[in-house]
């Protein structure tokens, strides 16, 4: 009996030995062997390292995708109105005036024309004058910033000054330390200004008188026949004389560059009436350069009775 019971033990031994040993040793001779391609063999990953993967890929920074250039409209740039026959005809006949640049009328401030100097200057400091007689200094006199001065002569950088009270009081400065150049600066953009300004009305006015008058404005766009030239004609004498009398604003005799018989014209506004008319054409010189004009002189009892604007009929 005890020997029956120890074989059954040794038997239990070894089969529980046996079945420990299938699952991890045997069991593959069995099933074959496991593939690289099959995940549920493969280890976990630990999670401290899957967790370090996924933090190195939210470092790196996430591509930026460039923004496409925005075109920007075309601005639609607006054609200039084409001029009609009026505006050329009016711009022609009453020309901007080419004004030469101050820097070329005073030669760089090296040789200012005598009829450019304006009539009174002022210093910036106190000027001391001494008064001299038989060039022997008699006496002296301060003048104070901004007393009116009168310029005499500029030469280089210096300018020679007098006192308006006293003519024999002078002194030789720089012209920085006076407003020599700012008073002839102003007075050249002033008179720049008045000149366009006085074309602009012209151009103006002719515009309303010949919207009235389309027949004179067919002749003055040579659509009906012009008069042509007249210079040698008798009748024109009284108007020569005229001119050689200064009775026309602004001109003279030999500025005239044409003469032209009207015959008998119906004037109207100031002068209204019938007259034997001569249109004048002028080329006037200034120290600003050379400007052409146009004056009509009106005929009455062989006489110059007015001088006016050729298309408007104002007094000139």
């Amino acid at each position: 009996m005890k020997g029956f019971l120890g074989t059954l033990l040794v038997i239990c031994g070894l089969g529980a030995a046996g079945w420990f040993c299938y699952e991890p040793y045997i069991k593959p001779l069995f099933e074959g062997s496991p593939t690289l391609t099959d995940n549920s063999l493969m280890p976990d990953k630990p999670e401290a390292e899957e967790k370090s993967e996924a933090e190195e890929k939210s470092d790196k920074p996430a591509p930026v995708a460039k923004a496409k250039p925005v075109s920007k409209p075309k601005e639609a740039v607006a054609k200039p109105r084409p001029k009609s026959e009026l505006d050329q005809f009016l711009e022609k006949r009453y020309p901007m005036p080419e004004i030469l640049a101050l820097e070329t009328i005073v030669d760089g401030w090296r040789n200012v024309p005598p009829n450019a100097y304006p009539k009174v200057v002022t210093s910036t400091e106190t000027i001391p004058f001494d008064l001299i007689e038989n060039g022997q200094k008699i006496g002296s006199s301060n003048l104070s910033p901004g007393t009116e001065l009168k310029p005499v002569r500029l030469v280089g950088n210096e300018l020679t000054i007098t006192s308006l009270a006293n003519p024999a009081l002078n002194e030789v400065l720089p012209v920085e330390k006076t407003d020599f150049k700012q008073r002839i600066t102003a007075r050249y953009n002033e008179f720049v200004a008045q000149k366009q300004a006085e074309v602009g009305m012209k151009r103006s006015t002719a515009r309303a008188a010949l919207a009235k008058n389309p027949e004179r404005l067919a002749v003055l766009l040579g659509k009906a026949p012009a008069k042509v030239d007249s210079s040698g004609d008798p009748r024109i004498g009284p108007v020569k004389a005229s001119l050689r009398n200064g009775e026309a604003s602004s001109v003279t005799l030999e500025e005239a560059q044409s003469f032209t018989y009207n015959g008998t014209e119906k004037i109207g506004g100031e002068f209204a009436g019938t007259y034997e008319t001569v249109t004048v054409n002028f080329e006037v010189s200034t120290i600003f350069g050379k400007f052409p004009t146009e004056y009509k002189a009106l005929l009455k009892g062989g006489k110059v009775h007015a001088w006016i604007d050729p298309i408007t009929d104002d007094r000139i």
